[in-house]
């Protein structure tokens, strides 16, 4: 089994003989309890099961005076990339400058680069640089640039295998469309680029890749992984022009499938008076669309991904007055149905998704965006918010995860790290330091943990920190 493949509940319990009388977190607890190994990779985004936490066990409470020790550290380009973690290597989709993309290959004990392979991609993006998370299996790595290039490579032999292009082989043709276009609406309809690039990552179902072009015609497309073959594409989910959301696989009624949230794309229109985003559900085997339902209110910017709550319900949230929704999804008669039964504007998320742990979800909520459970919010599976650590403790889009039972967050605006222990009512912060120069106060790559090892970045260095309890 690839730790690339995302894992959910119900496979978990099909993995131990005889834990299938046990239900809810406990077996979950219960199936980490067995299989976990001192260094977990770390090969997506949102590590192995795409949830933001790590099964590994034994984090230093607390840290030496100036913080955790830095291992190693590099210079990478301006941008916001995170990477990803696979048997010992750091894999990294940099932007050294405007002209090119470089995939690079670092060894996570030393900090060495292994190997690195670039291709030209000109161009310059509003908060310019590096974006997207690479995916990272045992044959293979699949990225995706900021300007749609999406490529898989063979981890052993560090070559190109195929690649395509997200924008350019799924432009629209210009037939039909008014030789004057009446409004800025029309005029960017053949466009595919996003307002600020590219920014998703690789999704993995059995042997496909998926990523999603959204233009008026195609929402998702998947490729074979080891040929680049298309097997198939879905239809319109919603435009990408504003839409920045990672493709997600979760289990809804005992079913796989991909769950979207995009734009229909009103670049002129404020975003108060945007229209509602599209939540689309897709059949990760055929590309049919399952499902699709509206967001009771406008929201021009979707980034955070979608998470699963308990009794096939959805979480949804985002920034801009959308707040945070929860749609109960039923099938029955052949028919699948959304239906919203929640919206709380109190957890506002703007651009990490959730992190899931036992039976609570974390989000960086902001009060710059209409929350008042500011900061870190805890939540429960009902979605119900129970903590907060602002307004004293803010974050401001910096990344965040959890192991050993511990959150460790980034301050996006200055570089500090947290190390952050929750309880039933709050969350103890148990160390803080800064680690980066959060030049321009933009720390706001996710974050990767493996084998006791964090990596962070900022705009112009990745390091390697030592979580680890001193020998």
């Amino acid at each position: 089994m690839s730790p690339s493949t995302r894992l959910h509940d119900w496979q978990l319990l099909e993995l131990i003989p005889g834990i299938k009388g046990i239900t809810g977190s406990i077996a979950i607890l219960v199936f980490w309890a067995v299989v976990s190994l001192p260094g977990a990779d770390w090969p997506r985004l949102g590590g192995a099961e795409g949830l933001g936490s790590s099964p590994e066990k034994g984090l230093a409470r607390h840290w030496p005076e100036g913080g955790p020790r830095v291992l190693w550290q590099v210079e990478v380009g301006e941008g916001f990339a995170g990477p990803a973690i696979y048997d010992g290597k750091v894999y990294l989709l940099d932007r050294p400058d405007e002209a090119r993309d470089v995939l690079r290959c670092f060894d996570l004990t030393n900090g060495g680069e292994l190997w690195r392979q670039a291709y030209e991609a000109p161009g310059r993006l509003p908060y310019n640089g590096s974006r997207n998370v690479p995916t990272v299996t045992e044959s293979f790595v699949f990225t995706i640039g900021p300007f749609g290039h999406i490529r898989c490579y063979d981890r052993g032999l560090h070559s190109l295998v195929w690649s395509g292009h997200l924008v350019d082989d799924f432009k629209e043709s210009e037939a039909g469309i008014a030789s004057a276009p009446q409004n800025r609406e029309e005029q960017l309809a053949p466009a595919q680029l996003p307002r600020w690039g590219l920014t998703q990552a690789p999704l993995l179902y059995r042997d496909l890749v998926i990523a999603a072009p959204q233009t008026r015609t195609v929402g998702l497309v998947a490729y074979e992984q080891a040929t680049g073959k298309i097997r198939w594409r879905s239809g319109y989910i919603g435009r990408n022009w504003y839409s920045h959301v990672s493709p997600a696989l979760i289990r809804l009624c005992g079913v796989d499938q991909i769950l979207m949230l995009a734009q229909p794309s009103d670049p002129e229109k404020p975003p108060e008076k945007a229209p509602p985003a599209i939540l689309s559900s897709v059949d990760p085997i055929t590309g049919r669309i399952l499902w699709t339902q509206k967001t009771p209110a406008p929201y021009k910017l979707p980034i955070p991904q979608p998470a699963v709550l308990e009794n096939d319900r959805v979480f949804v949230t985002g920034g801009y007055g959308l707040g945070s929704l929860i749609y109960q999804v039923t099938y029955s008669n052949a028919q699948w149905q959304a239906v919203l039964v929640t919206r709380d504007k109190t957890v506002a998320a703007h651009m990490h998704s959730p992190a899931v742990f036992q039976d609570r979800l974390y989000v960086t909520s902001f009060k710059e965006h209409g929350a008042a459970f500011t900061g870190l919010a805890c939540l429960n599976r009902k979605g119900e918010p129970l903590w907060q650590t602002g307004p004293a403790l803010q974050f401001e889009s910096g990344g965040y995860l959890i192991v050993d039972g511990l959150i460790v967050v980034m301050h996006g605006k200055t570089g500090e790290l947290h190390l952050l222990e929750p309880d039933t009512g709050n969350a103890r912060v148990l160390a803080k330091a800064r680690v980066l120069e959060a030049k321009g106060g933009m720390a706001w790559a996710p974050l990767a943990f493996s084998q006791g090892r964090l990596l962070v970045r900022d705009q112009h260095q990745m390091k390697c920190l030592d979580l680890r309890p001193d020998s």
